[in-house]
């Protein structure tokens, strides 16, 4: 609402009821409306018609945010004076308080027809439709303010907010740069700042909040997201030592906690991380975005202790609509079933589907005769990483007569590993774009004429929905770096197979099934095993005994599955469990949860992370990889059958717990698919424990990674290939997206 001053009536009169009158004015335009209200009630005792009196009154109930008090003193002013615009202003101001969003709307328009060049009422005009999520009517409301007068500084600023919720984000940040030059304040700065770190323009965003904490020392908000950027910057010790500012500023902040959490897990470890979410979890306990947090960190340390109740609390959220989501406590999490991850994801993406969804269905078009079929793949993972690791063999198998490949890269931080520099000689067109906001990317994208756009993020760490969203590419695909929906309207496509993504579960998808024919997940046939397999002494393996083995990330080991793992050494004489040593306190956490089931806690043998071919190396000196549940081991499963290690995998009901069984079964090993615990542990102890089964499996796996389609890059790339030439096909004839079944091809013709 633009600012209201009292002003007096006409009067002639120096005592009685003008002096009365005339001093509520000066003591509510001096800051005192509550001392304003008796006068004004003296008045009307005295002139019950006296308009100006309750129009006084109206507007002290207004702003004492009193409006159910103001709505009766504002419609007895406006029956008495009804062609007052600055009543008609209040009154829809206070219906829209109300909820009465109609009738505010109409007393508006009521004003503007007295009134229309009147800048102040379009802005209040458009203050109330965005209020009520009218964010293209508010942005057009601001736009006739600001033709009137250009300088209202507000209308500038507002207009932003409206085109923020609209997705515009390069022109809401030239309204708020417009607002800071007629106005500099530290609040405009902020949102400046909030629009360009959307933006992904990082450094100026920097450079905003840095000018906030200047004009406002005591700015909360300014000294957080000042440390969020450079968190998100790779720079977490300046990023914590903002971010402590921030704590003496508010010690008893949730948000404030949070944000230190993740500074203190780039800079102290995981365990530095649990201290302050544990504290920020005590002072807002529904607060779902502290327990997300709570609850990775609880599952990546093993701190077990109040886990069930953080689950459950999680769960009960997202089941209530909640749009906040942590991927890895999603997949993680044991009861959060394929309809509850779809449900999840949508509520999560509901403000881009509905911002963007006029943008959903393009015109059809095909691809222009005499060229090559364009291919986009979106990723911050084309680097040592696994989506890197599965894909590059890939890019490098396309048919380049056939296809023209293009990397539209999003990863923040600098790379140099060779796995980038691999994965940037694969393609024809390397581009990064992580600098770019999501309308600059999305139009960069679109300006090649890409045919078809795979999504290699989804709901992953430095994923840019905002860009999918804006429809770069006439065709897009979902893959790989998420194993389930995204919920995202824009995506059409989801790359699965019969084991991930079975036909009973088509409808837990937003998008359209499309079922590979042998396995869902690419294989690199080039990975190669370093030159020396190190012995089991040097991994600090005994040099005798069974060694059961999981190196799949400590977040995804849950305590059911963990007791049946201490079952098998207790029933398995002289054997140990081989785990990854993912961080101190995860392995003082499992080894302590050990000896708390009866097991000697130095049976439990941590693997330090090593280069990707040690790695693969010392996968040959374990017996049996025992894999997790809900969330299996995707590329680690596949590296341990590369390697020649037999998985043992219980099979679960949504794509994160179905990967190893597509794997397994691809590989020809259907045997060691199971499908419940006392299943899978009675399999794990008979493999350990009866000396004839294991090197059968063992010779067995040794043939088939030859002759078998899970390792054969060149056949899956074509396989892929022509899944995506049917989406273009079907696109380029003016058909909407549809789910299908790739066609297998001979064995023969996959090279």
């Amino acid at each position: 609402m633009s600012k209201q001053q009292a002003h007096p009536s006409p009067s002639s009169a120096a005592s009685g009821v003008p002096a009365l009158f005339d001093r509520a004015v000066r003591l509510f335009n001096g800051g005192q409306p509550d001392q304003a209200a008796p006068l004004c009630q003296q008045v009307l005792q005295q002139q019950p018609n006296h308009a100006h009196a309750w129009q006084l009154l109206g507007m002290v109930h207004v702003v004492g945010n009193r409006p159910a008090e103001a709505l009766p003193a504002l419609q007895r002013a406006l029956a008495l004076n009804p062609r007052q615009t600055q009543i008609l202003c209040l009154l829809g101001t206070v219906l829209a308080r109300l909820g009465q969003s109609e009738q505010a709307i109409d007393h508006f328009r009521q004003a503007l027809a007295l009134a229309p060049r009147d800048a102040n009422i379009w802005y209040d005009l458009g203050n109330v439709q965005h209020g009520l999520g009218q964010h293209l009517q508010a942005l057009a409301s601001h736009d006739r303010a600001l033709a009137l007068a250009p300088g209202h500084a507000d209308a500038w600023l507002n207009r932003g907010h409206a085109l923020l919720e609209l997705h515009r984000l390069g022109d809401a940040i030239a309204s708020f740069e417009r607002a800071i030059d007629l106005r500099p304040r530290a609040s405009t700065w902020l949102l400046l700042g909030s629009a360009l770190e959307q933006a992904q323009r990082l450094p100026d965003a920097l450079a905003c909040y840095e000018k906030v904490v200047a004009l406002e020392p005591d700015n909360l908000d300014g000294w957080l997201k000042f440390g969020g950027v450079l968190l998100q910057l790779g720079r977490p010790d300046l990023a914590l030592e903002r971010i402590e500012v921030a704590q003496r500023l508010a010690p008893q902040s949730p948000r404030v906690l949070l944000t230190q959490a993740a500074a203190l897990a780039k800079t102290r470890g995981d365990a530095a991380a649990l201290v302050p979410l544990l504290q920020a979890h005590a002072l807002a306990p529904d607060d779902l975005s502290v327990s997300m947090q709570l609850l990775y960190f609880m599952l990546k340390t093993a701190h077990w202790e109040g886990l069930t109740e953080v689950l459950a609390q999680t769960l009960r959220h997202w089941r209530a609509g909640a749009r906040d989501a942590n991927t890895l406590t999603l997949l993680a999490h044991p009861d959060v079933s394929a309809a509850d991850l779809l449900q999840i994801a949508q509520a999560y993406h509901a403000p881009l589907n509905d911002a963007f969804r006029a943008m959903h269905a393009k015109v059809a078009r095909g691809a222009p005769a005499g060229r090559r079929l364009r291919l986009g793949y979106l990723s911050s993972d084309l680097r040592h990483h696994a989506v890197g690791f599965l894909m590059t063999g890939v890019f490098e198998a396309h048919d380049r007569q056939r296809f023209e490949t293009f990397a539209f890269s999003i990863y923040p931080q600098p790379d140099r590993s060779p796995e980038r520099q691999r994965a940037q000689a694969a393609f024809d067109h390397f581009i990064d774009i992580h600098h770019l906001g999501d309308d600059e990317a999305a139009a960069l994208i679109a300006g090649h004429g890409i045919d078809l756009l795979v999504d290699l993020n989804g709901l992953t760490t430095f994923s840019r929905p905002g860009i999918l969203a804006r429809r770069p590419a006439p065709v897009q695909v979902q893959y790989l770096g998420f194993p389930g929906t995204s919920g995202l309207a824009a995506i059409d496509y989801i790359l699965g197979d019969r084991w991930v993504t079975p036909v009973e579960q088509a409808q837990a998808f937003s998008e359209h099934i499309v079922r590979m024919p042998d396995c869902f997940q690419a294989n690199d046939d080039q990975r190669r095993f370093a030159a020396a397999t190190p012995t089991r002494r040097e991994l600090g393996l005994p040099d005798q005994g069974f060694v059961f083995c999981c190196l799949n990330n400590s977040y995804k080991i849950l305590p059911g599955v963990f007791d049946g793992w201490m079952r098998l050494l207790q029933n398995t004489p002289g054997s140990v469990l081989w785990l990854l040593g993912d961080n101190d306190t995860a392995r003082s956490n499992l080894r302590a949860h050990a000896q708390a089931r009866g097991v000697a806690p130095e049976r439990l043998v941590f693997a330090e992370r090593r280069p990707y071919d040690q790695y693969l190396a010392r996968y040959r000196q374990a017996d049996l990889f025992l894999d997790t549940l809900p969330f299996n081991g995707g590329t680690t499963v596949s590296d341990a059958l590369w390697a020649g290690l037999p998985v043992l995998t219980q099979v679960g009901d949504r794509f994160a717990g179905r990967m190893a069984a597509s794997l397994l079964d691809c590989i020809g090993l259907p045997e060691l698919i199971t499908h419940s615990q006392p299943e899978y542990e009675a399999l794990a102890h008979r493999l350990a424990t009866e000396p004839g089964l294991l090197p059968g499996l063992r010779d067995r796996l040794a043939a088939n990674i030859r002759t078998r389609p899970l390792f054969d890059t060149r056949r899956f790339t074509r396989h892929l290939e022509r899944a995506f030439e049917h989406m273009i096909e079907r696109h380029a004839q003016g058909l909407p997206p549809q789910g299908f079944d790739v066609a297998e091809l001979p064995l023969a013709q996959s090279a």
